[in-house]
């Protein structure tokens, strides 16, 4: 493979106005990102109504439907971003993202909606970590903080327009002959025309530009001894609480959801442990192999031995056939085997650093923590508003998309700005900065939800918004410099996929089940209840946060050109 000549070692530095350009064409990118998964948050109302669908389908539609492939397609994706052009690959994301949110449009039941969902979460998976490693290669370390909180603050404005336009075009403030599905098809078509101006106008960066590195292809393939036996325990650690987790998962379910139950809580647990033993099996076996055909087919028998325990037990004892769910269930745990499989053979030079930065997985646990209350909270609010203050689609779209801007904008920037200016004192400061930040939240988020009026709820609300979104411009920016050039891609995949898939699918899915739960005791008031439930995960978003502070400052990645030498041995 050679290098591309936009990385070669002549290569100019970009101006300062010609990055402002780059930066403006990322955030407009990114507010299309969040206005096109966003805007089902206050459509959700009138497609409730005509699809007849339960809080339940609705959090499947704004988050499992789009979080699942979402998260999991970023990882390979971030594998081809980490050695090809990344401005191809934005732009081909964008243009499927903004195709399947006009597709969105043309749905008539929940299970076409449903699959136009995953569509948009395929197209949306290259769209977010190549960027964040653009923007590290047109700004400077110390400036990357704001950089990364201006980038980010496409969250805000596109959830804002999302909601506002939305609101407007399927309540009849545009036109009385416009609907839910004329705002997917109109939102959707305007991000397919972005789409060939944005390549047309960002030129691939020369990557570590600015941190006095030249980047480096990523190494070559070993075949044997792929992780030293520290990281194998490490993995193996690891394997058998992933391994385990379905059949937890699934427990949890049935006690804490009082779900229907296909299996009893003692073949759960059996198979629970089955599930651990196979996950730590699974992990030395990564530890040793390093070609994938065989690496791939190992961890996919492992993977599926706790799923024909637990489904396989009922099947024999009653002897019926296992059904197309469980069928279903099966095959995919085979191939996210299969998958772990790849990830550790692709990703090994990743992986190998990374289990060396404690830093970088605390904050992910944090940022995810975090997250499930915010995908979940902007998903259901608008919801919430309608259902607890009698509002209508309208005037939901203005409060909650005033909130999400206002708020929003200026939560995501002071982050970034309050992250640069402390980190150069204490890099700690990254970490530090959203954990007090979320500290404050919850109890302002309890506060909010139980005010007595729609214009109180929106005044209080105001600001655990703003602190709940300021940990953007830290986190990613600190996350950039926890690796070096060429690993900084498959970084944000990883931290996407675990964010992601926790919040967007979690958050979003956990709040509506457990509002659909609580309905026939509170009724209306149901939603309310779940909200206060889930702003509890702010806390624990705090406490891994400090956590990670601990670690921060030992997990750096220095380099030469921008960084100071006497930070290298500043206390964690």
């Amino acid at each position: 493979m050679t290098d591309r000549p936009t990385e070669s070692k002549t290569a100019q530095l970009p101006s300062a106005s010609y990055s402002k350009l780059v930066m403006l064409l990322l955030f407009l990118v990114y507010a299309f990102n969040f206005l096109d998964r966003q805007i089902i948050s206050i459509l959700a109302i009138p497609i409730k109504e005509e699809l007849g669908l339960s809080d339940e389908q609705l959090g499947l539609l704004g988050g499992i439907a789009f979080a699942l492939l979402y998260s999991t397609l970023g990882v390979p994706i971030a594998w081809f971003a980490d050695r090809f052009n990344r401005t191809w690959i934005m732009t081909g994301s964008l243009l499927i993202w903004s195709g399947f949110t006009a597709l969105s449009g043309f749905a008539t039941n929940f299970m076409q909606l449903f699959l136009a969902r995953v569509g948009v979460g395929i197209g949306e998976a290259g769209g977010v970590a190549p960027a964040y490693t653009i923007i590290a290669d047109y700004h400077p370390p110390e400036k990357r903080a704001r950089a990364m909180a201006i980038y980010s603050l496409g969250i805000p404005v596109g959830s804002a327009f999302g909601v506002i336009a939305g609101s407007q075009i399927a309540g009849g403030g545009i036109s009385d002959s416009l609907d839910w599905r004329s705002a997917f098809i109109i939102v959707g078509l305007a991000g397919v025309f972005l789409a060939p101006l944005f390549k047309l106008l960002v030129r691939e960066p020369r990557r570590g530009q600015f941190d006095g590195v030249q980047a480096t292809r990523p190494s070559a393939l070993e075949t044997e001894a792929a992780y030293p036996p520290a990281k194998a325990r490490i993995l193996s650690i690891a394997g058998a609480v992933l391994f385990a987790l379905p059949s937890l998962l699934a427990i949890f379910s049935i006690m804490v959801f009082h779900a229907g139950a296909s299996q009893s809580i003692g073949l759960l647990l059996i198979a629970a442990a089955v599930g651990a033993v196979c996950g730590w099996l699974a992990g030395q076996w990564v530890s040793r192999r390093g070609h994938w055909t065989v690496l791939a087919l190992g961890s996919s028998v492992l993977m599926l031995i706790p799923g024909l325990v637990a489904w396989g037990v009922p099947v024999a004892l009653d002897g019926e056939s296992l059904g197309m769910g469980a069928t279903a269930w099966l095959i995919g745990r085979a191939v996210a085997g299969a998958l772990i499989g790849v990830f550790f053979v692709f990703f090994r030079e990743f992986m190998n650093l990374a289990l060396e930065k404690p830093s970088f997985w605390l904050m992910i646990l944090g940022a995810s923590a975090s997250s499930m209350m915010g995908y979940g909270v902007f998903f259901w609010l608008p919801s919430f508003f309608a259902r607890s203050f009698q509002l209508s689609l309208t005037e939901t779209g203005w409060l909650f998309g005033g909130v999400l801007f206002f708020a929003g904008s200026l939560g995501i920037f002071l982050g970034g700005v309050m992250g640069d200016w402390m980190g150069k004192r204490k890099r700690s400061a990254f970490a530090t900065v959203p954990a007090i930040a979320f500290l404050v939240s919850a109890p302002l988020y309890w506060a909010g939800i139980m005010s007595p009026s729609a214009m109180i709820a929106v005044i209080v609300l105001f600001v655990p918004t703003a602190l709940g979104l300021a940990w953007l411009g830290p986190v990613l920016s600190a996350f950039q410099h926890l690796f070096p050039p060429h690993l900084r891609t498959s970084g944000s995949s990883v931290f996407l996929l675990i964010n992601n898939l926790l919040g967007i699918g979690g958050g979003v899915y956990v709040l509506g089940r457990l509002s659909t739960l609580l309905e026939p005791t509170y009724g209306e008031g149901s939603l309310r209840i779940s909200i206060l439930i889930g702003s509890c995960l702010y806390l624990v978003a705090a406490l891994f946060m400090f956590w990670a502070a601990r670690h921060l400052a030992r997990d750096w990645v220095e380099h030469v050109a921008h960084d100071d030498s006497n930070r290298a041995a500043e206390p964690a």
